[in-house]
């Protein structure tokens, strides 16, 4: 592999990224009585989910995603309304992230956060836990692409891996959108393709 393109994205899981995933775990454990283990652990044995388990459980998940996958500034310019159509706050809580959510199987998302908390990639051998080994390692050029207000992986944490990587490895660009963890795609914005686009022909792909 020659190049990689990261973007919204990280090379281990943060702190604080941990912390939000606990909350959504525990949100959704808790409809069957369940406490969460910590960090990387599913809960341990439950049992089926009922219909009223996974439709309580998955409406829950759905609103809590709702504060993280985009930002602030997003809801500030309510573009839920002006951009996705939907007539107040209520109606895009409802039908967009509910509606997600519950379409959803819960035990696949509870494997989708163990997974997601556990990511690491210097969790592998010959590094054995050490971070900045692995990101030295990397030999393949990296556009690394933060969005400014990404909430799981925020511009800092990309500053950090691309300081642990070798001289003129990696450019780091940030994406200036307002989209949070959505810039560049799902949330169809023309300006943050076009950015996105931009970036890729400057890097030559």
């Amino acid at each position: 592999m020659d190049v990689i393109v990261p973007f919204c994205g990280a090379a281990r899981c943060a702190t604080h990224n941990k912390v939000f995933l606990e909350g959504q775990k525990s949100a959704l454990l808790a409809v069957k009585g369940v406490r969460s283990a910590g960090a990387g652990s599913d809960g341990g044995e439950r049992g089926d989910w009922s219909e009223e388990e996974w439709e309580v459980g998955m409406r829950a998940f759905g609103r809590g995603y709702a504060g993280w996958g985009i930002s602030q500034a997003f809801y500030r310019e309510k573009l839920f309304e002006t951009y996705l159509g939907y007539k107040d706050l209520e109606d895009f809580l409802v039908g967009f992230w509910e509606g997600w959510a519950v379409s959803k199987d819960p035990e696949n998302m509870l494997t989708m956060l163990r997974t997601w908390q556990t990511a690491d990639v210097s969790q592998q051998e010959p590094y054995n836990g050490d971070f900045a080994a692995a990101m030295q390692a990397i030999q393949a050029k990296a556009l690394v692409l933060p969005c400014k207000t990404d909430l799981y992986f925020p511009p800092e944490d990309s500053e950090i891996e691309v300081s642990l990587m070798r001289e003129g490895i990696a450019t780091l660009a940030v994406f200036p959108s307002i989209w949070g963890h959505w810039a560049g795609g799902p949330g169809d914005s023309k300006e943050d393709g076009e950015w996105l686009d931009e970036q890729l022909r400057g890097f030559g792909l």
